[in-house]
């Protein structure tokens, strides 16, 4: 059986002629998140925008969800030995499998192919972006990753992934995930030549600022 997210839409087009795949951050939930998509909009976009849910609630928090779990047997996933981060990385793969269903349903909807699809995460939104351009076979419109990190420890690129453009920001005082999470990440992009630009935006915390939100629109615009 074919796993399918459901989420919020918001679009101003009868035929948008782009979609754009947004991931919530840990404790976050898509209604809410949908509501960035109204910062990012401009009407010659022509965009769909669709937040997806986690599949899995918090435990003692029913209106967060998880993309995966951040504590394994109370060790952080950042300190978690090789066992534990095998569970994580099970749960990571399932999810992205469902975060790739859902977008193929949604684009065989709207008459549009791969290329025509934008997938922006934030914080653990974006580590998922991240994992889903690795299996992706398709060349995707852009990818953002966006006060988050690459949490993958093994890289095997695919040349569609490495052609797709991909947008990666941090801020400057993100006590979240600090900005060390940030300059590993873009190592990473630059080792594996991956198609990129980054941004430090020094101000900024753990946060999706203004700043963010124009440069996000002007990487839309290049690759739209």
């Amino acid at each position: 059986m074919v796993e399918i997210l459901k989420g919020p839409s918001l679009t101003k087009h009868q035929n948008p002629k782009k979609l754009m795949i947004m991931l919530h951050g840990y404790g976050d939930n898509a209604t809410n998140f949908i509501q960035i998509a109204n910062l990012i909009d401009q009407d010659d976009f022509e965009m769909k925008y669709v937040a997806l849910n986690a599949p899995d609630t918090i435990q003692d928090y029913p209106m967060g969800y998880e993309w995966f779990q951040l504590y394994l047997n109370g060790i952080h996933i950042s300190n978690a030995s090789a066992k534990e981060y095998d569970v994580a990385k099970k749960k990571i793969s399932e999810n992205v499998t469902k975060i790739h269903n859902s977008i193929s349903l949604l684009l065989e909807n709207l008459d549009l192919e791969m290329t025509d699809c934008f997938v922006m995460g934030f914080s653990q939104g974006g580590m998922m972006a991240f994992e889903l351009g690795q299996i992706v076979q398709n060349q995707l419109a852009g990818l953002a990753i966006i006060s988050s990190r690459i949490i993958s420890k093994e890289h095997k690129p695919n040349n569609a992934f490495l052609k797709t453009p991909i947008f990666i920001s941090h801020g400057g005082h993100d006590a979240v995930l600090p900005i060390s999470n940030y300059n590993d990440s873009v190592q990473v992009l630059k080792n594996y030549n991956y198609n990129f630009e980054n941004y430090l935006i020094e101000k900024d915390e753990h946060t999706m600022s203004q700043e963010t939100i124009t440069l996000f629109q002007n990487f839309i615009k290049k690759n739209i």
